[in-house]
């Protein structure tokens, strides 16, 4: 290091994610929620009063998912809403988009009541799930009020494609052009 540069902070650490907005991306068992998990510890310790998760995973089934657990007695406030995992609960494709359908409209109401006071960091977990059968066009605008968003989502091959993945993936390519940083995992 040389005389006038200065440290960085980690990259997963909230001096490095305050101001922006973050993705994390990557196939089912990466360690997405464990590490939004201890992002929202680290801005804890580090002070931060404000803060909201909004949790968009479905239940853990067939070792895929999970909902995030956030401490308790914290100024976390924590949103989350019954989820159906499509691609493993839908027997046929008509009965998997409505099922995702019908995620987006829970997660919808969850986006009403977060924008009625945005939080100073936002976490969400699962973006992907609202992605299946919404545009982004809605959570942009949940995003935009909210300074600081670190979020993480499915990006792979292992559930399948169909027309759920490709409008999946389709509106995580959106999301990911709109971020200030996104880490493939």
């Amino acid at each position: 290091m040389t005389r006038n540069e200065f440290p960085q902070p980690a990259p997963y650490e909230p001096a490095a994610l305050r101001g922006r907005r973050t993705l994390f991306r990557g196939e089912v068992n990466r360690g997405k929620t464990e590490l939004l998990s201890r992002i929202l510890g680290a801005f804890l310790e580090a002070g931060e009063t404000d803060l909201a998760v909004l949790d968009m995973a479905p239940d853990l089934m067939r070792g895929v998912g999970g909902k995030m657990r956030p401490p308790r007695g914290n100024a976390v406030r924590y949103f989350a809403t019954m989820i159906h995992p499509p691609r493993l609960s839908g027997r046929t494709p008509d009965e998997t988009r409505i099922l995702a359908e019908g995620n987006a409209r829970r997660l919808e109401m969850l986006f009403d009541r977060l924008a009625e006071r945005p939080a100073a960091v936002l976490l969400i977990n699962d973006v992907s799930i609202y992605l299946q059968a919404a545009g982004p066009d809605r959570l942009m605008e949940l995003v935009g009020r909210s300074p600081t968003v670190v979020m993480n989502g499915y990006w792979g091959l292992s559930l399948g494609g169909g027309e759920l993945g490709t409008r999946e993936h389709d509106n995580m390519r959106v999301l990911a052009a709109a971020c200030h940083r996104v880490v493939d995992l």
